[in-house]
């Protein structure tokens, strides 16, 4: 007897030959029967129900012909992956428009329902129409087409419900709102179109989310509708992300290539270069490049078939530096692996001195390699045995109003780029003080600026730990009328546009790729300007990273920009009387250890 595998082979075959839906509707009543003849094979689909789409079912393609439902490429992948689950974390579909997703769920949740007892499912659709056209066109139409013997007794099947009694199973489909779902016990939910719900996704998961059982099945699918809750869900790290490009869709190609000798505008000539380098074919980036034609509005494109997972979130407006640079340069270190990650120990003492009641004592520092450490080292330190020690900075932006993050950037002073970064949440100002320490000695005595609007702490704390390289701001003395100096970099109306401007420049002349950090990429993507052309982070994003890099591109002006021989820290009396001091322990000035 044939295997499940073997009887859907068969069916596509046949259907490749013929293209006769009669003969098909024979071909699945044979397969029906040998279903019900063989307790093995009914075994195979009470084990994986969704083996009956291919074998039975049928669907209305977009030429509205009725033919077998047979997965393509990416929805082959989704049920792979959903076989591979080995925790209850939901899965998130991000993907480009008309791919399947929801008539492949929808068809999973109704084989579940005909299969198994005690299974409820449900799909949140995100509007009225879309409820009523899922539950038709998904749901009941490929239900009716089935053949009668697999069709359950019904003891009802409303607009929004169908509820098999014999089985006690049950598929319903309801518009997001806050309180769907609650009282009911599910098995499986769709949450369709999540980013387009108008109802919180937070409150929807308030409600609903306390009627899943434990092993519960949970899909997010969606296309991307900005930076709304739908992203941060996709960012938070709680689900299985899946990104699908579009043109993992094979109808998604046309045969008329003379669009690709008339591209107008630099965006999609760059773009056409972007594509064939992925190795995508004429006849794909010609409907690409069609698509993009058709849209009034032509940023309409990466929302609609995004290429990255960070193009599909797009902000609406212009992210102060550049979208379209940024998700570029966002693709080209997606699978860059960090030098190291993680965190300095150290030993810590107050001042011999008794008098010196402020002063402390940094020394004995390591490293402790850490995949959650706050700390990531992109770019190693670099000293040369000919050259000396290449130069540093350090930019530091302190958890303030609104932000519940520190955060730091070492940059490179002559080549401008990131080498590292440290950014977490819920920190002391004295400790994160003391790893930028170790950072900026780890970095050849980097110079250190870190603002100083919301706590003097963390740059005090520096001075009394006697960091030797710490940034110095100029101002006038109110009482004196004179020039001063003070340590720290202040963030004001007249500083902050000049070191943000500053920042766009190095970006630009760099062409994007001073910044090799993820996380602070996708914050440049949300730094926009906002209604009144102020730019900040997007409502409900931060901007933690993209101001400690403006601080660090500024305060490296004070730097040094060559490589330059280390410097000895000797005293007048060692150069007075040289014969009394003996060679001592390395210091934390002079010496710190990976472990």
């Amino acid at each position: 007897m044939m295997s499940i595998d073997e009887m859907i082979a068969k069916r596509r075959r046949s259907w490749e030959k013929r293209q006769d839906i009669n003969y098909d509707g024979e071909m699945v009543m044979a397969a029906v029967q040998a279903l019900h003849a063989s307790p093995e094979l009914s075994q195979q689909i009470k084990n994986k129900p969704y083996l009956l789409i291919e074998l039975c079912m049928t669907i209305v393609d977009k030429k509205k012909r009725t033919v077998p439902f047979f997965l393509n490429e990416v929805q082959r992948d989704f049920v792979k992956r959903l076989e591979a689950r080995t925790d209850n974390r939901p899965l998130y579909v991000l993907k480009g428009r008309q791919q399947g997703f929801t008539s492949l769920i929808t068809a999973i949740q109704l084989c579940f329902s005909i299969v198994r007892h005690n299974f409820s499912g449900f799909t949140i659709a995100n509007s009225n129409d879309n409820t009523l056209s899922i539950f038709n066109d998904k749901a009941r139409v490929p239900f009716r087409r089935l053949p009668k013997t697999l069709q359950p007794h019904e003891q009802f099947n409303n607009r929004t419900e169908m509820f098999f009694d014999k089985l006690n199973s049950s598929w319903r489909i309801a518009t997001a709102t806050k309180d769907v779902g609650r009282s009911k016990t599910i098995n499986f939910c769709h949450f369709s179109e999540v980013a387009f719900y108008e109802c919180p996704l937070s409150d929807l998961q308030k409600s609903i989310g306390e009627a899943f059982v434990e092993d519960a099945i949970v899909v997010y699918e969606t296309t991307a509708n900005g930076y709304n809750e739908a992203q941060t869900l996709w960012e938070s790290g709680t689900c299985i992300n899946l990104f699908y490009e579009w043109w993992r869709t094979p109808e998604y190609a046309s045969n008329d290539l003379s669009v690709l000798s008339d591209l107008k505008g630099d965006w999609i000539r760059e773009r056409v270069g972007w594509l064939r380098d992925r190795g995508l074919t004429d006849e794909q980036i010609a409907w690409y490049v069609k698509k993009y034609n058709s849209y009034i509005d032509k940023r309409a494109i990466q929302q609609e078939y995004p290429c990255t997972p960070d193009e599909a979130f797009i902000a609406s407006g212009d992210c102060e530096f550049g979208n379209e640079d940024v998700v570029r340069q966002l693709a080209a270190v997606t699978n860059r692996i960090d030098s190291r990650r993680g965190y300095f120990i150290y030993d810590k003492r107050r001042s011999d001195d008794p008098e010196d009641t402020e002063s402390l004592i940094i020394d004995n520092i390591r490293w402790i390699d850490d995949a959650n450490g706050e700390i990531a080292i992109h770019t190693e330190p670099e000293t040369d045995d000919e050259r000396g020690e290449k130069p540093y900075s350090i930019g530091g932006d302190t958890a303030g109003e609104g932000s519940d993050y520190f955060a730091a950037k070492v940059i490179d002073n002559i080549t401008g780029k990131t080498v590292a970064t440290y950014h977490r949440s819920n920190v002391s100002d004295d400790a994160y003080a003391e790893q930028i320490y170790c950072l900026g000695l780890l970095y050849n005595k980097a110079i250190i600026g870190i603002e100083v609007n919301y706590s003097y702490a963390p740059t005090q704390h520096l001075f009394y730990c006697g960091y030797p390289n710490l940034y110095m701001r100029e101002r006038i003395d109110s009482l004196t009328d004179r020039m001063t100096k003070r340590y720290g970099f202040q963030t004001n109306s007249l500083t902050r546009p000049v070191i943000i401007a500053e920042l766009k420049q190095k970006w630009h002349d760099s062409e994007g790729t001073i910044e090799v950090d993820k996380d602070t990429l996708r914050e440049m993507l949300t730094f926009v300007r906002n209604d009144k052309g102020k730019p900040e982070a997007l409502s409900g994003k931060h901007d933690d990273l993209v101001m400690a890099l403006a601080i660090a591109h500024h305060v490296s002006k004070q730097g040094k920009h060559t490589y330059t021989a280390p410097e000895a820290e000797v005293d007048i009396l060692e150069k007075m009387f040289p014969s009394l001091y003996a060679p001592s322990d390395s210091t934390a000035h002079e010496y710190i250890s990976w472990e």
